[in-house]
């Protein structure tokens, strides 16, 4: 099993960024002038018709471009790209994980030892949308890799990553400090006072 890095995700999905972002912004256009947008009670409700939209400007936005190849699976959609990123659309939770319903497909899909569509070393990533907190815009949109409920990293669409890190399984020992501890922390003696002076 190899982990994918935020660089070579990056490199893969670089060129369709433009599209995924705006599909995204399409979607929530739609969502919010909804004439039910104003009196919807659950988060859920909104999710799902959230991600109706997306898939739907995706179909337009995506199924033409060269590289890209929609893969209809188990009542989801998801995107091939050049044979080596999957991704597919979900809300962002407090977590920075998709949220999800566990049904074995899911499973499949946010464990990453399992190879899925016949192509071993496949790199599974979700792309995640985040409304603000008054829900009148979105925050963000992010490319985010994980490993059963772990996230693993994520960047946010529209800006190349800083870095590519994993966590690690095991802890990591302490290392030595870069130089000495000595002269870091000086201790003042404390000044005298009516109470301690009685102490001599």
């Amino acid at each position: 099993m190899s982990y994918p890095t935020t660089d070579e995700v990056y490199r893969v999905l670089e060129r369709y960024e433009q599209p995924l972002m705006s599909l995204h912004l399409k979607a929530w256009d739609r969502l919010v002038s909804n004439t039910a947008w104003p009196t919807l009670i659950f988060q859920r409700t909104a999710s799902s018709i959230m991600h109706d939209f997306i898939v739907q400007e995706a179909g337009t936005a995506l199924d033409d471009l060269p590289g890209m190849r929609r893969i209809v699976h188990d009542k989801s959609v998801r995107y091939l790209v050049d044979d080596r990123v999957l991704f597919r659309f979900k809300r962002g939770t407090r977590n920075g994980l998709g949220s999800n319903i566990d049904t074995q497909a899911n499973d499949d899909f946010i464990d990453a030892e399992v190879d899925l569509l016949g192509i071993p070393q496949i790199w599974k990533v979700e792309l995640l949308w985040y409304p603000n907190k008054l829900r009148t815009k979105l925050d963000r949109i992010e490319v985010s890799a994980r490993d059963g409920k772990r996230r693993l990293w994520a960047y946010t669409l529209g800006n190349e990553p800083d870095i590519a890190w994993l966590p690690l399984d095991l802890p990591v020992g302490p290392t030595a400090p870069a130089r000495p501890a000595t002269g870091l922390v000086t201790v003042k003696p404390l000044p005298k006072t009516v109470e301690n002076k009685d102490d001599e």
